[in-house]
């Protein structure tokens, strides 16, 4: 199973719905979004496998790695992961 990272976009605010995905580019490496959020982990997570809200450094420190623009004053973003089979 291959696991696929993107970022969900949420309207801004606790009661926003769901807009959509933002593909991350393949280019990025685990260890790097593990590096963003080690410190914050209950226990580890190096494969980053669950999900994780996006504050604004974040935001920019991933944004070479997706193609549409972000704006965490418009938005919510979420960093997350599903499986896929490859097949």
């Amino acid at each position: 199973m291959k696991i696929i990272r993107n970022i969900e976009v949420w309207e801004k605010g606790m009661d926003g719905g769901f807009i959509g995905h933002l593909a991350i580019a393949e280019t990025i490496s685990v260890e790097f979004l593990f590096s963003m959020f080690r410190h914050e982990q209950d226990k580890p997570d190096p494969e980053m496998k669950l999900s994780y809200m996006l504050d604004a450094a974040r935001i920019a420190l991933l944004q070479p790695y997706v193609a549409e623009p972000m704006d965490p004053a418009k938005n919510d973003y979420i960093l997350t992961a599903h499986g896929q089979p490859d097949y």
